[in-house]
């Protein structure tokens, strides 16, 4: 008998604890190649969970060629993934989780503002990629986060409706692509900036990794209203 709901997850940030080493990365990339010292608000504004076409456009200006966005885009990525490989691990709880959600017959999907090289990144590191029936990254997408076009591509490939299927993010801009799609989530405030938490307003619950979350709380919350 089908399920009653699927899960769609974020990568950085809910799957791993990378947010950090996402903004160093930046600010040590912009500072040294490019002349730019962003401060917190500049990097809040400008940068935090946006996917890197827009960052980069936010940073050097709506009109940045299509090289350029790629030029700087492969050299971020390729400093991001150097220096976190060695640091990568699963917020707590996440692999038993997905256990669990295998086991229960509940389809789950990936939906990410990043690349699919970081993508695979996560889920090749750290072996997960087998718990995913479907996987949309950023370069699959016209629009990414806080559009819902990503996340409606993975309920879409996993048969379900916006309505049936519960989210795992950690930004602010995947709440509002949450919000904007219709659907339910549960904010990962792991990595979460003090900032963004008043995004989570309407999250179906909070928690700070997975290590608390089991079927019975998912099954109970996409049986409320």
């Amino acid at each position: 008998m089908k399920n009653s709901f699927a899960a769609i997850f974020d990568v950085d940030g809910t799957m791993v604890n990378n947010t950090a080493v996402h903004k160093g990365v930046w600010l040590e990339l912009l500072d040294s190649q490019y002349g730019m010292k962003l401060s917190e608000q500049e990097y809040h504004d400008k940068v935090h969970a946006r996917s890197n076409d827009k960052i980069i456009q936010n940073l050097f200006g709506a009109d940045a060629s299509a090289e350029l966005i790629e030029k700087i885009a492969d050299e971020k990525e390729k400093l991001y993934r150097k220096t976190f490989a060695p640091h990568l691990r699963e917020i707590a709880g996440l692999r038993r989780l997905l256990k669990e959600l295998e086991q229960a017959g509940i389809p789950c999907g990936i939906a990410s503002n990043s690349s699919k090289e970081n993508v695979d990144f996560v889920l090749d590191g750290l072996n997960l990629q087998r718990f995913f029936k479907v996987a949309i990254n950023r370069d699959m997408v016209k629009m990414g986060k806080p559009d819902p076009e990503s996340l409606l591509r993975a309920a879409n490939g996993l048969g379900y409706p916006p309505g049936r299927c519960l989210v795992f993010d950690d930004s602010a801009s995947g709440f509002r692509a949450c919000r904007n799609a219709g659907m339910k989530y549960i904010a990962i405030t792991a990595g979460t900036e003090e900032m963004e938490l008043k995004e989570t307003y309407d999250a179906a619950a909070k928690y700070p990794d997975f290590s608390a979350i089991t079927i019975e709380t998912l099954t109970r919350l996409m049986s409320n209203p």
